[in-house]
């Protein structure tokens, strides 16, 4: 079989493994939405929700609406509840997320006001988040506009919804009387009835808009303690404002990865998180005792495709910006920047190669890298190096890259090219 020139391996029980890892970690009585947005992180949405529903996880969050329906239509046997973090911003963008049982956020007074229209002309409720900004800066209603929302909010109309939709952990295959079926007034297309039903005039049981949970999201839970605790501080300041308005009482989150480990208090009803499930530590918080128990999913791998010796004095790639500074071993792979490894690891980073690791020379080039193998004389072409990963006793982590980079960990495997080989399921 034709071995590709540099690839992925996806660690699937590492996934289930870190998912009751971290459900452990925060109790079983908070509530774990996994982040599969970005093809999660670049491990496989569909691939990883698979894994993470067999390992009890029934909640996800993505980004956008168009990755939400790629998902559903990816699974459309399993029944989970997911988020996006967009919030729809048109009628149709609110309807495809009616049709395809996904759950939006409202962060504004405008996003409220054209949700709840849409449900009206639905004749169904629609599940939804409300988002506050508590020093993002991104998306939310800040503190000072919530009066002005609460003046659109009537409480009459929004009765504190029963929340229908209890999945068992791990999802369910769907078939009749699924809850997927139930209330539809379209073909099923994958995507669980998660919420509300057929509104019916003078029935206040069901409310256009059924919300699912407040929320907010940390800048700084990685580097500032003070700030986040600020910024919890806000958010429960305005969580308290709403329900003194006649706003229902929903389950709180605010806690991702890092603020799951730095900010115990900001754990609430919930908590996303994305980075430790891939067994990738945040930013400084590499030896913290959970980060221990996790195990990386992902790896990458690459072929050596030349060896050769240079003498003395001699270049490697372009712009001469690595000379050997005594006979040297050059090993060439068949991974570049064109397939996600970042050109600015020149002559930083570390690569495995039969157990050991050996530093990369010269400029990455769009399809190659060269390695100094002159420690290494049993590396032949045909072998595996090893880009992130681990190989016998030596490891390469994509936290050890990134801080080379001074970048976040997320930005490297999200970046990882078409041409890397994915394991086909």
């Amino acid at each position: 079989m034709r071995t590709p020139p540099n690839w992925l391996e996806l660690d699937w029980d590492a996934l289930k493994h870190n998912a009751r890892a971290v459900q452990d970690y925060i109790g079983a009585e908070r509530t774990l939405w996994a982040v599969v947005k970005a093809d999660a992180y670049g491990h496989n949405a569909a691939q990883a929700t698979n894994a993470l529903l067999q390992a009890g996880v029934a909640h996800f969050i993505v980004a956008s609406l168009d990755e939400a329906v790629a998902l559903r239509e990816a699974l459309p046997l399993r029944a989970f509840r997911l988020m996006t973090l967009y919030p729809p911003t048109t009628p149709d963008e609110w309807r495809t997320a009616a049709e395809y049982g996904v759950e939006g956020v409202i962060d504004s007074r405008e996003g409220y006001a054209q949700a709840y229209k849409t449900a009206q002309q639905l004749g169904r409720a629609l599940p939804v988040h409300l988002e506050l900004d508590t020093g993002m800066s991104r998306l939310g209603l800040t503190l000072e506009e919530i009066p002005r929302f609460l003046e659109q909010f009537h409480v009459s109309d929004f009765p504190t919804p029963s929340l229908r939709f209890p999945l068992q952990a791990g999802g369910t295959e769907q078939g009749a009387g699924s809850p997927r079926e139930a209330g539809r007034t379209t073909p099923p297309l994958g995507s669980p009835r998660e919420a509300g039903g057929t509104l019916r005039r003078g029935d206040k049981s069901t409310a256009p808009l059924a919300w699912q949970s407040v929320f907010t999201h940390f800048a700084c839970a990685d580097s500032d303690p003070e700030f986040t605790a600020e910024q919890l501080r806000m958010f429960l300041e305005g969580v308290r404002r709403l329900r003194a308005g006649g706003f229902p009482e929903t389950p709180l989150h605010a806690a991702a990865s890092a603020g799951l480990l730095t900010a115990p208090d900001s754990l609430l009803n919930a908590v996303r998180c994305g980075l430790l499930l891939y067994g990738i530590a945040p930013t400084g918080l590499e030896s913290h005792p959970l980060c221990a128990q996790l195990r990386p999913v992902l790896s990458w791998r690459a072929r050596v495709i030349s060896v050769r010796t240079i003498p003395k004095g001699q270049s490697v790639s372009y712009g001469a910006r690595f000379r050997a500074a005594r006979p040297t071993r050059v090993a060439t792979l068949s991974v570049g920047y064109a397939d996600g490894y970042p050109i600015g690891l020149t002559n930083r980073a570390p690569i495995a190669l039969h157990g050991k690791l050996a530093p990369q020379i010269g400029r990455v080039c769009m399809d190659m890298l060269m390695v100094d193998a002159t420690e290494l004389p049993e590396v032949q072409v045909g072998d595996v190096a090893t880009l992130i990963g681990q190989d016998g006793a030596a490891s390469v982590r994509v936290e050890t890259l990134a801080r080379l980079l001074e970048t976040t960990p997320h930005e490297l495997t999200t970046r990882l090219g078409k041409r890397v080989a994915r394991p086909q399921v």
